[in-house]
C-alpha cells in the first residue's frame, strides 16, 4: 500500500491522478472496496493543488492543524464562555490572527497594532 502515498506526494494534479490509476489498476480486484473509497471525491482531494504560495506539506499534513486545535482549546478554556457569539467570533479570529503573525514571524504587536488601525477605519471612515 506505500504506492497509496505516492498519489498525494505528486508534483502536480495530473501526476496524482497517473498515480492513481496506476495504484487503482494494481489493487482493483484485490481490494475492490478500499479503491472505490480512495477514488470517491479523488478530484476534490487533490483541490490543494490548485493553491497557490501555499507550502504544500501544510495542506497534505493535519499535523498543523491538529496543533492549531489545540492551541485554540487551550486559549478558549481559559475563557469558559463567552457573553455572545460575536464576542466568541472575536476572540476567535484574534486567536488565528496570532497565530498567523508567528508562522508569518512577524511580532504580536505589530499585528494587534495595524489590526487595531483597520478597527479604527470601520468605525471612523
Amino acid at each position: 500500500m506505500q504506492e497509496a502515498r505516492a498519489v498525494y506526494h505528486a508534483e502536480s494534479a495530473e501526476q496524482a491522478k497517473e498515480s492513481l490509476a496506476v495504484w487503482s489498476a494494481r489493487w482493483g480486484e484485490m481490494a475492490p472496496e478500499s479503491v472505490a473509497t480512495f477514488e470517491r471525491d479523488f478530484e476534490d482531494t487533490i483541490a490543494f493543488y490548485q493553491l497557490e504560495g501555499v507550502t504544500l506539506q501544510w495542506v497534505r499534513s493535519t499535523s498543523l492543524l491538529e496543533r492549531v486545535n489545540r492551541q485554540l482549546r487551550r486559549k478558549f478554556r481559559q475563557a469558559l464562555s463567552f457573553g455572545s457569539n460575536v464576542g466568541a467570533e472575536v476572540a476567535l479570529y484574534l486567536q488565528v490572527q496570532r497565530l498567523h503573525a508567528q508562522w508569518n514571524h512577524t511580532s504580536w504587536w505589530q499585528t494587534s497594532h495595524a489590526l487595531s488601525l483597520d478597527l479604527l477605519q470601520v468605525h471612523h471612515p
